[in-house]
């Protein structure tokens, strides 16, 4: 295992926590609209700027001209359907919850899910060319810190319970130093282009889903203008670390 690798990735994956500090706030007023309308404008940016363009590139080397579009977007449906499948499992598991908890919880598993092929591609890059692994793993970590938030406001608003939202967080953040564990074991060459894409299409319509049919609707049930406001915010946020990085 290259421990620089590993080390790297686990920075970028545990700067998710950070996120879970927005519950120290004092000025919790429409904190709910704000956190939910920011996290859907986070995972969308994420989802739409990220994942699509990426699992459409390595869908490229795979396939001729035509194709990888064509694949990209069966497996984007594909998951979009996971979602749904995802989301009814979820409301089973949870019973009477709050749908703001079902939320919490949705949002940790498309999280994790986005992070573990993060982790084995941050390991991968770090250990193939060590100054482009540092500046991808300051990428990931400036957007892990609101998908933490993502995560830690539903599950504390529904729960009243801040050590069971550290907990989700925290097992979101440990979904990246994962993924690097796994490509140390089972990726460290190369990971299949074609394995990678598919993941990447997959995740992107499970967050497209979570953010457009489950966490939108929830937070315009409490403040329509600061949903949108926040939402604007969220996609802003992660607009500005990509060009910073």
């Amino acid at each position: 295992m290259n421990k620089v690798a590993f080390i790297t990735t686990s920075l970028a994956g545990i700067s998710t926590i950070l996120g879970f500090f927005v519950l120290w706030i004092k000025n919790q007023e429409n904190i709910v609209a704000k956190a939910l309308g920011f996290s859907s404008g986070v995972l969308l940016f994420v989802s739409i700027f990220d994942l699509i363009p990426s699992s459409f590139s390595y869908f490229k080397k795979s396939f001729i001209s035509g194709f990888n579009i064509l694949f990209c977007i069966l497996f984007l449906l594909l998951g979009i359907l996971l979602s749904t499948i995802m989301n009814e499992s979820v409301q089973k598991r949870v019973g009477d919850s709050s749908s703001l908890y079902q939320i919490g919880i949705l949002s940790m598993l498309a999280i994790i899910l986005h992070n573990i092929p993060e982790g084995i591609i941050t390991y991968l890059t770090t250990t193939m060319e060590y100054k482009a692994g540092i500046f991808l793993a300051l990428s990931i970590a400036c957007h892990n810190i609101p998908e933490g938030i993502c995560i830690a406001i539903p599950i504390y608003y529904s729960t009243n319970s801040k050590w069971k939202s550290f907990k989700m967080v925290l097992l979101s953040a440990l979904s990246e130093p994962l993924g690097a564990l796994i490509a140390a074991l089972f990726f460290q060459e190369r990971l299949s282009d074609m394995m990678i894409a598919i993941f990447l299409a997959l995740v992107a319509g499970i967050m497209i889903s979570l953010a457009l049919l489950d966490i939108l609707p929830e937070a315009k049930n409490y403040s329509l203008k600061h949903t949108f406001m926040y939402f604007c915010i969220g996609f802003g946020v992660l607009l500005l670390s990509h060009l910073l990085f």
